[in-house]
């Protein structure tokens, strides 16, 4: 199949991240489906794939209709929202039943219809990720859903991103393609992808899109450990977190530093003469993004493309996860 080429269905699509795994784990894309209407997502898209004869923007996954596409594709492909699925959100855990992450049944209805108007001697893949703090509850349900167009080739992983990426990020993965394993470590570290200063540890927290500011930040960091810091001093990094704690308040007095984050326009510099924060082209090699690929797109706010890298794949785990397509039939 991948020696002719593939025809993917990608939904809820964001800055298609499933195009870079399907290139590097070698898959030749025939045509690419991609379902998705956040504007800045879309931007990216604009900006890498304008010119591309094979990738098409289909719009909202509610518009989406399998009885068009049946037989034009073999891969679906998708992330639905985890918004009330995630154990982040405190305010609403409502599940697959919220505004968001009920759009899962809107993914679904199209691998139904696909499936029912798919002719019979073509095979349908898919490959779903979702995240891993979800309850056991909402996590039987999908697979029980799955499984109910598939049958008993769905399997579900459970994938730290930390073992092929410098970054932590627990996440589920659904697929019927055969023999998929969980992949073996590789030896990436969060200081690889450092422009400049040290970190703490050897893999970054779970990349969040809220961020710390550079007046209290660091308390609420190892408080919550929600956001990643980096460090201007090798030696300061090297603290433990109670020295880190007690000499902070001085550095930053010592600094004069009084203003907000998001004034700051150089990401590296250390204006409160002790850490900074990761730039937009640090938290996209933690996902294993090409360079450049959102933080090089103009008429983005960053703050838009801290959520845009947040909402995305893992590029290297899904492709190493899409790697097995190669021995389909």
């Amino acid at each position: 199949m991948t020696n002719e080429g593939i025809n993917v269905l990608s939904l809820f699509d964001g800055v298609s991240t499933a195009y870079i795994a399907l290139e590097r784990a070698g898959i030749k894309i025939n045509n690419y489906y991609s379902s998705e209407i956040d504007k800045s997502a879309l931007a990216v898209q604009n900006h890498h794939y304008s010119a591309n004869t094979r990738f098409q923007q289909i719009g909202d996954v509610r518009d989406v209709k399998g009885i068009g596409l049946a037989g034009r594709v073999d891969l679906v492909i998708f992330g639905s929202p985890c918004t009330q699925l995630s154990s982040v959100n405190p305010i609403d855990r409502s599940g697959l039943k919220g505004p968001d992450s009920s759009l899962f049944y809107e993914a679904i209805r199209i691998l139904k219809e696909l499936r029912f108007y798919q002719p019979l001697d073509q095979k349908l893949y898919f490959l779903m990720e979702n995240v891993a703090s979800m309850s056991r509850e909402n996590r039987n349900i999908i697979t029980n859903e799955l499984k109910n167009i598939f049958g008993d080739s769905v399997q579900m992983l459970k994938i730290d991103s930390a073992i092929l990426a410098p970054s932590h990020r627990r996440r589920l993965y659904w697929s019927n393609i055969p023999r998929t394993t969980a992949p073996k470590p590789n030896n990436s570290k969060y200081h690889d992808v450092l422009v400049n200063g040290y970190v703490d540890n050897e893999k970054a927290n779970v990349i969040l899109t809220s961020s710390l500011t550079l007046t209290n930040g660091l308390f609420r960091h190892f408080k919550r450990r929600i956001s990643n810091v980096i460090y201007k001093d090798k030696v300061f990094a090297e603290l433990s977190t109670k020295l880190k704690l007690e000499q902070y308040p001085a550095i930053l007095k010592a600094s004069g530093y009084v203003a907000k984050a998001d004034r700051n326009k150089n990401e590296y510099e250390f204006l409160n003469g002790c850490y900074r924060l990761p730039s937009i082209l640090e938290l996209e090699r933690l996902m294993t993004f090409p360079d450049g690929y959102i933080s090089g797109v103009g008429g983005i706010s960053r703050t838009e493309k801290m959520k845009l890298v947040g909402l995305s794949f893992t590029a290297d785990v899904v492709a190493y996860l899409l790697r097995n397509l190669h021995n389909a039939r």
